[in-house]
């Protein structure tokens, strides 16, 4: 395995939300602490994850409470945020290479491929998208 790892959104909010996946995540990302693996992100991972538990709220799937509890638990894990000026640029090449309609998924895939680690993801559309032809993204439903 290699020394860093870079993570989405959609894997990130299993560790504070009770989903499908979140106890495979869970032992994932304990691996990794334990394993002194690096664990990386852009920042837009934080106005993602933020704004889904907050539409969550929203929608009355957690309590106001809950929702703070989870926001606060996100903030304490060991994510290093990243971004060069180079990331942008990739970002935008990723994204038309796949014909992504946005930024957001390529971010993450520019960020991975610029530190040379694995992505990865519990966005099985995305996953399955790109796995294809990318070798180094993993999911949770891989085996």
């Amino acid at each position: 395995m290699n020394s860093k790892v870079c993570v989405d959104a959609s894997f990130v909010l299993k560790l504070v939300l009770p989903e499908k996946y979140s106890d495979t995540v869970h032992l994932i990302w304990s691996e990794w602490i334990e394993k002194k693996i690096y664990i990386y992100a852009p920042y837009l991972l934080l106005y993602e994850t933020h704004s889904v538990i907050r539409n969550k709220v929203h929608r009355k799937e957690l309590t106001l409470e809950e929702g703070g509890i989870a926001a606060e638990v996100l903030m304490e894990q060991e994510i290093n945020f990243y971004h060069t000026p180079t990331t942008v640029k990739m970002a935008w090449d990723f994204a038309g290479q796949y014909n992504r309609p946005t930024l957001y998924d390529a971010f993450y895939l520019a960020i991975a491929k610029e530190l040379e680690s694995e992505f990865w993801t519990a966005d099985q559309k995305l996953y399955n998208s790109i796995s294809h032809e990318i070798t180094w993204v993993r999911s949770v439903f891989d085996d």
